[in-house]
């Protein structure tokens, strides 16, 4: 099938006219060299799809700006390749401004059976979350039947025209390259592998923070079409780059995170040198295998004295643009640079750096002076590097000899230590890669044609995960635990709490029986198991774990960790839900000072605790404080997440509470509905946080007087708690909550007894003295007035008021409704002077404050005291004393 040269047009007409089986086989023999074969393949797949569709496919058709698809409106083409074209989109309801890229696959590149498994995928994608990765937004398949994925738009350049442009020197170079490892390696604990880090899929924005796109693309949709295997066929060399290709993807051997550090090798050389480790222009396929496979590239300092030996000119710019000399640049990548970059780019994927964070940590090295662990520890390359940290205590020491004993202590201790971190980094890159196998054997388990038309879910991959967990992975139990774990989180995040928690309880227990009682891994299961318990409202157990997971945490990594910091935020959001505001404020400050102080003010870990401080100052009625800290929270995850993250969508909602209380309801109601719709489509209308914001508004609903609305919500609410989370305290709020709708239609026995039991479920699962119970001890004392049961209302009232006065203070709007009722009940009992000092000291309170349910208690307690004052016959006092408060509150109706 040999030819001689021709057009590459020539290459592909002919290749269109062969069986799509022998297409590449005539591709590979027939193109001249690697990259016009690569070209020829990413030629063909841009007029028709290499698996068989034609042009004639009756499902294509040409998109055009302006068109919209999903709740996007194309604005421009960003560019073509083979796999289909990118445009930049904007966002085209009036739910929030936003603007994405969309790929559109084209048609028949994936069957029908396998379009399943990309909505599959996509789901898995979604989660990885950083703020370094371009993230996948959304995706689904246009009404002309073509599929299609949102991304985060990038506007930026790719990292190296960034660098050149900006001459930034090679430690800023370095500096750059080590945030790009980092979003690599939380790809890789994530099981993705990009295989394609190119500069041009790692774009810069003018403020200097760096983007991977396409992450994981290639493989979610290569991957569906390799029989289910990881090994890449020939087919794999349409979405290779020759340039930044490793030996594994070149042979189509199976890729795993190995292949991502020899390519991020390849992207140093580059970064650093400007040069690049292969020439592969001319080469056939047959001399780039030999090349990537088996010759060792120059080292980069090697490659810059070739290059000026050939092209001064060439240097000079290559010098420049990294803002010093060539002979200057060949010094600094000579030594650690050019062992460091040799190390990512060994054939033999096991000899690599074990992960992109081991790598970043050897150039953290580098930039300290300090040994790296690619280089062998020799005494002369240790004490030379000792030497230059320490160069002006080594110039003035006069007892060099007892300098050197001391540090050869070091050196030893040390090179040890770089051993030791050598063996835990394999460790965990082979747990990483027996994860990673282990959980898609499970995803391949429910494939879509295994599952004969049936649509496949997330739990059913994670329920037959949970089964082979149990049955396979006996005989490895740290393997076991993980993966426990991992399950369990998942279970947790969908709201399938008896699902996690088993998981989750086994998975500590084998943790401690491998690690030890006070290890990290404990601390990490502790985590996990606290958060389900404080889905359960089992508030002291969570707080127990919470507050042990802590202490490990401090112990092992320090007070001011990040892991110690989760474990704050945690117990944080513990305390809170006990009621317990004091303490739920110094720990989660805590762990926002630790948070901003290592990763900054805008870190998209700031935002969480920010919110749970907001909802503390909302229950404090400080409503200032709490709408600044949800916008504060809400700016942050415009920036670092998108519009239909839950946590973006918690803070929209949270906001249009704090809003609702103030009285800006026209303000509230389209967050209440835009947040509401955005809990129902991403998280479903089961889960605990939409099923939390539906009780919200219910609320509003009814402050707005929309009864029956409010209350066909509140049924909705109540059945669905009852069934997620039965002994929950929520479903004591649910009740509460029909309770007081109960009030405001006159049916007062019912409101009693929606009081009742919820005191009955709050008895058995909250703290003594928290607010639910003196809300609902406080709302029976008012259904008790109106029942003509004075008595019985002072008796809870009473208690009521304890609870408000310790936790809020005197001056709080709960404590004034409390006492302005047990003010009515002494009036009723004919406790004249004790009715008139509580009602005349509450009513200022009610009348100053916004919300809509203190109104309408101060219209009462309006009544109340014209009553008060007729049966004491001093009319005029009433007059006298209302025109002396400062007050807009209308007059009560008749």
């Amino acid at each position: 099938m040999t030819s001689s040269p021709r057009t590459l047009q020539a290459i592909i007409d002919q290749a269109r006219g062969l069986p799509e089986a022998d297409r590449l086989e005539f591709l590979k023999h027939t193109c001249t060299d690697a990259q016009q074969y690569h070209n020829a393949v990413q030629r063909l797949h841009s007029r028709q799809d290499f698996l068989g569709s034609t042009p004639h496919d009756t499902h294509a058709h040409a998109i055009n700006q302006g068109e919209r698809i999903g709740a996007y409106r194309l604005v421009r083409s960003l560019g073509e390749g083979g796999m289909g074209e990118v445009f930049l989109a904007q966002r085209a309801d009036q739910h929030y401004r936003q603007q994405v890229a969309i790929k559109l696959v084209r048609r028949g590149l994936l069957s029908r059976q396998l379009e399943g498994r990309l909505i599959q995928e996509r789901q898995i994608l979604a989660t990885l979350d950083h703020p370094n990765i371009a993230r996948l937004l959304d995706g689904g398949t246009t009404t002309s039947g073509t599929p299609y994925i949102v991304m985060e738009y990038v506007d930026g350049e790719p990292i190296d025209i960034y660098c050149n442009r900006r001459q930034l020197d090679l430690r800023a170079r370095l500096t750059l390259f080590q945030v790009v490892c980092a979003a690599v390696h939380r790809a890789h604990q994530n099981l993705i592998v990009h295989r394609d880090l190119k500069p041009s899929n790692i774009l810069v924005t003018a403020q200097g923070v760096p983007k991977l796109l396409d992450f994981g693309i290639a493989k979610l949709l290569d991957q569906r079409q390799m029989m289910h295997t990881l090994a890449l066929t020939q087919a794999d060399h349409r979405v290779l780059t020759p340039d930044h290709a490793s030996p594994e993807q070149i042979l189509g051997t199976p890729v795993t995170t190995a292949s991502d550090i020899y390519v991020l090798g390849v992207l140093l050389y580059e970064l650093l040198s400007g040069c690049k480790p292969f020439h592969i222009t001319g080469q056939r396929l047959s001399q780039l295998e030999r090349l990537i496979c088996e010759e060792d590239a120059p080292s980069p300092s090697t490659a810059v004295l070739h290059a000026d030996a050939e092209s001064p000119a060439l240097v000079e710019r290559i010098a420049s643009e990294r803002g010093t000399t060539p002979q200057r640049l060949v010094q600094q990548l000579t030594g650690d640079l050019d062992v460091i970059i040799a190390t990512a780019m060994r054939k033999e994927s096991q000899r690599r750096y074990s992960s992109a964070q081991q790598l970043a940590s050897d150039i953290a090295r580098h930039l300290q002076d300090q040994p790296v662990m690619a280089r062998a520890d020799s005494w002369p390359y240790i004490l030379g590097k000792f030497i230059r940290r320490h160069l002006a205590a080594v110039a003035v020491s006069t007892a060099f000899v007892l300098m050197l004993v001391g540090f050869s202590i070091t050196t030893a201790l040390q090179a040890r230590r770089i051993e030791q971190e050598r063996d835990v980094a394999q460790l965990e890159r082979e747990r990483a890669e027996a994860v990673s196998g282990f959980l898609i054997d499970s995803f391949l388990a429910v494939d879509p044609g295994r599952a004969r038309g049936h649509t496949i879910t997330a739990k059913e991959v994670l329920d037959v995960g949970a089964q082979r967990i149990a049955d396979e992975l006996r005989h490895q139990p740290t393997l076991q635990a993980t993966l426990l774990d991992t399950i369990g989180t998942v279970y947790l995040g969908l709201g399938d709490l008896d699902a996690a928690e088993p998981l989750l309880q086994q998975s500590l227990n084998m943790h401690r029986d491998l690690f030890g009682a006070d290890a990290r891994e404990v601390a990490d299961s502790l985590h996990s198991l606290n958060r389900l318990h404080g889905e359960r409202g089992q508030w002291q157990q969570a707080q127990a774990l919470a507050q042990e997971a802590l202490a490990i945490s401090v112990a092992r990594t320090g007070e001011d960790s990040l892991q110690s910091a989760r474990d704050l935020c945690q117990l944080g959001v513990i305390h809170h839900r006990r009621g317990e505001l004091d303490a739920a404020e110094q720990s989660l400050r805590r762990c926002l000072n630790i948070r901003i102080a290592q990763l900054g003010a805008q870190s998209d870990q700031v935002s969480a605790p920010l919110d749970t401080l907001a909802g503390i100052a909302h229950d404090r009625h400080d409503f200032d404080t709490a709408e600044r800290l949800y916008r504060q929270a809400l700016s942050i995850d415009h920036e670092v997440r998108d519009g239909d993250h839950p946590l973006y969508i918690r803070h929209l909602h949270n906001l249009a509470t704090v809003l609702h209380a103030r009285g800006d309801l026209q303000a509230a109601a389209p967050m209440y509905r835009q947040s509401l719709a955005l809990f129902e489509h991403v998280l479903g209308r089961t889960h605990p946080q939409t099923i939390d914001a539906m009780n919200n508004f219910a609320r509003f609903l009814m402050d707005q007087g929309h009864l029956e609305e409010a209350h066909a919500l509140y049924l909705a609410v109540l059945d669905a708690d009852r069934k997620l989370r039965p002994d929950h305290a929520y479903v004591g709020h649910d009740l509460a909550s029909l309770a007081r709708l109960a009030l405001r239609r006159q049916q007062h026995s019912q409101a009693e007894a929606y009081f009742r039991e919820a005191l009955s479920i709050y008895e058995r699962t909250l703290p003594a003295g928290h607010g639910y119970t003196a809300s609902a001890l406080t709302g029976l004392a008012h259904t008790l007035l109106i029942l003509n049961r004075p008595e019985e209302a002072a008796a809870a009232v009473t208690a009521a008021l304890q609870i408000w006065l310790q936790e809020y203070g005197e001056h709080s709007p709960w404590h004034a409704t409390a006492r302005a009722i047990h003010g009515r009940a002494a009036t009723l009992l004919g406790e004249l002077a004790t009715a008139e000092n509580a009602l005349t000291q509450s009513y200022p309170i009610l009348a100053a404050s916004p919300r809509a349910a203190d109104m309408a208690m101060a219209r009462d307690v309006h009544g109340w005291i014209e009553e008060l004052f007729r049966k004491q016959d001093r009319p005029d006092a009433a007059a006298e004393y209302f025109a002396n408060q400062r007050s807009t509150t209308p007059a009560p109706s008749p």
